[in-house]
C-alpha cells in the first residue's frame, strides 16, 4: 500500500477535493481491516467523524476503489463488501450462506494462470479470484 501522502495526491490528480474532514475519512478508511460493508463502515465512521455525510462516506470509497486503493467484492445479490487493497496478493472463498470471506494464496493457481495467459497470447497486469460456496464445517459457519 502507498502511503498517505501519495494516495492524497493520486485522489486529487483524479479530481478529487481533499478537505480535512475527507482527509480524516481516507485515513480512517484506509485503517479499517477485514472485509466490510459500506453501510458499516459508514457507521462506524460517523462515531468517530460526527460531522461526515453518509454520501461523502460512499463517494470516498468509490473513488478509492476506482483508484485501486479498496478492493469491491459482490455476491450475488447481497451488497458488496469491500477492503482494503492488499500489498501481496491473495484470492477469496466466499461462503453463500454466512458471507465470510476467507483468504488464501496458491502458486500453483497462479502459475497455471500465468501460462494460460501466455498460451493465449496475453499479458496479465492483474486479476481478481473470487470463489463461492459453503462452508463445510459448521463450527466455521455463522449462518449454520
Amino acid at each position: 500500500m502507498k502511503n498517505d501522502p501519495n494516495i492524497l495526491n493520486e485522489l486529487r490528480s483524479r479530481g478529487m477535493r481533499i478537505t480535512k474532514a475527507r482527509e480524516d475519512l481516507i485515513h480512517f478508511i484506509l485503517k479499517t481491516s477485514g472485509h466490510w460493508h459500506i453501510q458499516d463502515l459508514a457507521i462506524k465512521a460517523k462515531k468517530h467523524l460526527p460531522n461526515i455525510g453518509i454520501a461523502t462516506v460512499y463517494r470516498t470509497v468509490n473513488l478509492l476503489v476506482e483508484a485501486g486503493f479498496v478492493t469491491k467484492s459482490e455476491v450475488g445479490h447481497g451488497p458488496a463488501r469491500f477492503e482494503v487493497t492488499a500489498a501481496e496478493h491473495h484470492d477469496h472463498l466466499t461462503c453463500l450462506d454466512c458471507g465470510n470471506i476467507f483468504e488464501f494464496e496458491n502458486d500453483q493457481i497462479e502459475s497455471l494462470q500465468e501460462k494460460t495467459a501466455k498460451k493465449l497470447g496475453f499479458k496479465l497486469q492483474d486479476h481478481k479470484m473470487e470463489l463461492y460456496g459453503h462452508c463445510l464445517k459448521p463450527e466455521t459457519c455463522s449462518h449454520r
